[in-house]
């Protein structure tokens, strides 16, 4: 499902992120990244995703090239948990938990239903919690709506970093 290739992520100041990282994630396994801070976890992730262009090497999802496919298109493909959560805060709870649903043409109730499903699954009752806003929950609130936000539109691929961190 997701294929790195001799992947290398440098910078203009002459840091090296990534240097050569070759390995394969078959569908339906469970990969963790684990290292110190600064060790190229989250550049790794970020590159599945084109938040980070590789400087060499090649990325596979599927078999595809992930640098022929559009940025926009592969992130809506994606689930992703960043560290700081990301939630937008000018939506409620179940406006963000629904918003790649929303971004991928879903009428606006299958979307809601989803969201409602989701923020349930994760213990975050959406009768109590879908309209309040970011900055009405706790870390651990936010951080469970932005898994939940991430499972949304049932993606093939979810990358999480440090998701669980508050």
């Amino acid at each position: 499902m997701i294929r790195f290739e001799h992947v290398t992520k440098s910078y203009a100041d002459g840091t090296t992120a990534v240097d050569d990282l070759s390995f394969e994630v078959a569908e339906g396994e469970l990969v963790t990244l684990v290292g110190p801070s600064g060790c190229g976890k989250t550049t790794t992730m970020k590159m599945v995703n084109r938040l980070i262009e590789p400087t060499a090497g090649r990325i596979y999802l599927d078999g595809a090239d992930i640098s022929t496919i559009d940025p926009v298109e592969l992130r809506r493909r994606i689930g992703y948990v960043i560290q700081q959560v990301g939630l937008f805060p000018h939506k409620t709870v179940l406006e963000n938990t629904a918003t790649v649903p929303h971004l991928l043409g879903w009428p606006r109730k299958k979307a809601r239903d989803r969201a409602a499903e989701l923020l349930d699954l994760v213990g975050l009752d959406p009768s109590q919690y879908g309209d309040r806003y970011p900055e009405q929950l706790s870390g651990g609130q936010r951080q469970r709506v932005g898994v939940a936000r991430a499972l949304a539109a049932d993606p093939p691929v979810l990358l999480m970093d440090e998701p669980f961190g508050a």
